[in-house]
């Protein structure tokens, strides 16, 4: 308990502090402490002992009373008690002050009462002037608590509760009673209760580890090593892995690593996937016993990415008889599930063995096959730091040479033709991107991104239109530009007359709308990528390379000559940017997809072009994140949630990784059904940058494009089969009112959207620290958008189609009509 004494030998009193400006609650403070003490022995030191007390006849407050009373009789016989008043905080800290320099010493309040508005203290949930003022007296819960870890040590009372925002804080909040009796009856429950919490703290203390865990400092010292300050820590609390996660802080608190939570284990994946994809950031994933299975097939997608960090998840004793929440014991057994996924892992269950299994998941790490997964028992999860060796770097990966016989064809169709030749982009570093555009501008080849990893290439760079670029090719949602580019009459070019490369892609389906009879027979197909079991057996020119040892080389040898760079470049300007549709100029209510984003994609190529507006784009799966690929202008990578088993919600769970780690706008569009599927992003969001100190990203905007369906399956139900809409493709979307919100430094705007006017979307768009929801209303159609192949044979292309005419029994017109 205490070490102090009084003159007389006796233990020094307990403090506790009341500020505030209203005499009643002061007087009410009073009578509480005089009420515990009275006929026990224990006495009770105060400032001003003449202030009258008044008399509370409750029989509840006398059971409380005495139940504290014989609580304090037995643990505390002797506890006496400090009473100090001030009018603020500001004034408690002289009175701290001055009794410091005491035969005393310095004494932290075991208890702390404030009357927020009488202290003149904002005491909001999200306010965070409160603990700043208790963290400089040094009586905040950290300080007050260096006795015992308890929020009961500060208690505020409020004179109404929160109407926005109900959340967990380091101290009690309450609302400020009206009868007294209940007032003293709380303050003496809370003192009770902070000293009980001080004398079971100490003994816990005692009997618990003092040192960081040795699986905290081993992981955390590794990833330092490869990644600095840029790896993140995302984590979802549990009994058992909670002093894990403490030392994480702990550790990270110094370099400032993102630590970034979620709603969700699975949005943890998410988040982690996302900031991968974008900024190459390796992640730490912790999470409690049996959630291994929580991540759903975001666990895939990490693999597939290649995603670099750790999934650390607790797990039961070896050996335990049907543990609760054991994902390894005798009926089941997740490490199948992961060897399924053919995900590196590691059951952490021997503290002797520790140092061997650490050593081969760092050297795991460094295989490149996706995060590494540890299954940690609460054994090993107790061993506490240097007990294990110090990390180690993770294993140079060999790097694929680029070989003379790969290369030769390739740059020969590079610097002698065919004139079409249309490059799609994977994953490409800055280096990388910035080779791309060297080399198409130099060799005149045209530019695509993929439905996947949009925004590898895109129209802007550098501040620059890139000429060469002409949308996305995909399964769905590839452009026009893209479509003409290859097709002529209807009909894909012939190989001899063009070339499509596909560089860092294993030319997933996802890659292209083409079949695989058409990729193998009727496609002159160049493939690059630094995995061998990814090299595509249509691949007509395969160059197993590392992507910028092979852009390197490429430029190295590029000697293209002026006609056919001349060639090419009036190829490109043939492709026109058209949105290929009339619905896109009709203002109907709802509005149509088409309409939505072609006008939206003019407010953004005017703060683009003219106002140097830079954004991460984020697509979730549905026609919304399609259409968002295929008609918006990007300025730079996004995340596509279209990436590997395309996870509806994926997109919009990784928002709040993205917008409190990059440095510009976020720009996420999701569907109706993808913003059902998982929870609410926006409290997250909110705490990280209220609670945490996460700086608020310049502007998040979040549209919910909302046409009560899943549009990409009734569009392939109605345009394959021709069937009506059906009960299985209907969502009901409850609309949110539209209101502003402010929570701290950042601004929370809900608006409904039924059209788009240029100049408000211009101003909501740029303005910081705001989140902007909109709830988008359109209304469904199977118009473009590259929805399918079949799409591009519709009456509103550019080209009336031969082909559409034959499949609808229409004789062939004399000359085939073309309109722009």
């Amino acid at each position: 308990m205490s070490t102090q004494e009084d003159a007389e030998g006796r233990p020094a009193p307990f403090l506790v502090a009341a500020v505030g400006k209203r005499a009643s609650f002061h007087r009410t403070v009073t009578t509480a402490l005089r009420d515990l003490v009275r006929d026990s022995g224990r006495l009770l030191d105060e400032d001003d002992p003449g202030q009258a007390a008044r008399a509370l006849d409750a029989p509840a407050y006398g059971q409380v009373l005495d139940r504290s009373r014989r609580f304090l009789d037995a643990v505390l016989p002797d506890a006496g008690f400090r009473l100090v008043k001030a009018d603020s905080l500001t004034g408690l800290g002289h009175t701290l002050q001055r009794r410091a320099a005491g035969p005393g010493g310095p004494q932290a309040p075991a208890l702390l009462l404030i009357d927020a508005a009488a202290a003149g203290v904002g005491a909001a949930p999200l306010d965070r002037e409160l603990q700043a003022a208790l963290d400089q007296l040094g009586t905040g819960p950290e300080g007050a608590a260096g006795s015992g870890p308890s929020g009961c040590s500060v208690v505020v009372y409020e004179a109404a509760v929160p109407d926005t925002v109900h959340v967990a804080s380091p101290f009690t909040h309450r609302l400020l009673p009206e009868q007294d009796w209940v007032l003293a009856g709380d303050i003496v429950c809370c003192l009770t209760d902070a000293l009980q919490l001080r004398q079971s703290a100490a003994a816990l203390r005692a009997a618990s580890r003092a040192a960081t865990c040795a699986l905290a400092a081993a992981l955390a010292g590794f990833l330092n090593g490869e990644a600095g300050a840029a790896w993140g820590l995302h984590y979802y609390t549990g009994s058992a892995v909670s002093g894990l996660i403490g030392d994480l802080e702990e550790i990270v608190a110094g370099p400032g690593n993102p630590v970034l939570r979620g709603p969700s284990e699975h949005s943890l994946a998410c988040g982690a996937l996302a900031r991968w994809q974008v900024d190459g950031a390796p992640a730490l994933i912790v999470a409690t016993s049996g959630m291994v299975d929580e991540f759903r097939g975001t666990l895939a997608n990490l693999r597939e990415a290649r995603a670099r960090g750790f999934i650390v998840c607790a797990d039961s004793p070896a050996g335990a008889w049907y543990p609760f929440q054991g994902t390894v014991h005798a009926a089941e057994d997740s490490r199948e599930v992961l060897r399924a996924r053919r995900l590196p892992y590691f059951y952490l269950d021997d503290p002797g063995r520790l140092d061997q299994d650490l050593a081969a998941a760092f050297e795991a790490y460094g295989q490149d096959r996706g995060p590494v997964v540890l299954l940690a028992t609460p054994e090993v999860l107790r061993v506490p730091a240097g007990a294990a060796p110090p990390p180690r770097p993770a294993a140079v990966r060999p790097r694929a040479a680029v070989t003379e016989d790969a290369l030769a064809p390739v740059m020969d169709i590079i610097n002698n033709g065919p004139a079409h030749v249309l490059w799609q982009c994977g994953a490409v570093d800055a280096e990388q991107r910035g080779l791309v555009h060297e080399i198409a501008a130099a060799a005149g080849v045209a530019l695509a991104d993929s439905l996947t990893r949009p925004g590898t290439v895109a129209g802007h760079h550098e501040g620059r239109r890139v000429e060469e670029y002409l949308g996305t090719l995909g399964m769905y949602g590839y452009s026009a530009r893209v479509h003409d580019y290859l097709h002529e009459g209807g009909r894909l070019r012939g190989r001899d007359r063009q070339a499509l490369f596909f560089l860092n892609s294993r030319i997933a389906e996802a890659a292209t709308p083409f079949a695989a009879r058409t990729l193998n027979r009727m496609l002159r197909i160049v493939q690059v990528t630094r995995e061998a079991g990814h090299l595509a057996p249509f691949a007509d020119h395969p160059v197993h390379a590392e992507g910028a040892d092979f852009l390197r080389e490429v430029r190295r040898r590029l000697a293209v000559p002026e006609r056919l760079r001349a060639e090419r470049r009036a190829a490109l300007a043939r492709t026109a940017d058209s949105p290929s549709d009339v619905v896109h100029l009709l203002p109907v209510a709802p509005m149509s997809a088409n309409y939505f984003f072609h006008r939206l994609a003019a407010v953004l190529d005017d703060l683009i072009t003219r106002h140097g507006y830079t954004y991460t784009g984020v697509y979730d799966v549905g026609r919304g994140g399609l259409s968002a690929i295929r008609n918006l202008p990007r300025t730079g990578p996004g995340f596509s949630g279209w990436y590997g088993r395309a996870l509806m919600g994926d997109a919009l769970s990784a928002v709040p990784a993205l917008a409190l780690t990059r440095e510009g706008n976020v720009l996420a569009f999701v569907g109706d059904g993808a913003a059902a599927l998982v929870p609410d992003m926006v409290p997250t969001l909110v705490e990280h940058i209220c609670l945490d100190g996460r700086r608020p990203a310049r502007n998040v905007s979040v549209f919910r494009l909302i046409d009560g369906g899943h549009s990409v399956i009734r569009t392939y139900r109605e345009g394959r089969s021709g069937a009506a809409a059906a009960r299985q493709t209907r969502i009901l979307h409850l609309l949110d009112d539209e209101r502003e919100q402010s929570f701290g430094p950042v601004t929370v705007s809900r608006r409904r959207l039924t059209g788009v006017d240029p100049d408000a979307l211009r101003d909501q768009l740029t303005r910081p620290a705001t989140v902007n929801l909109y709830s988008v209303l359109l209304a469904h159609n199977n118009e473009g958008d590259g929805l399918s192949l079949l799409s591009s044979l519709g009456w509103q292309r550019d080209h009336l189609s031969d082909l559409a005419l034959a499949m609808g029994g229409t004789p062939r017109p004399a000359a085939r009509r073309s309109t722009r």
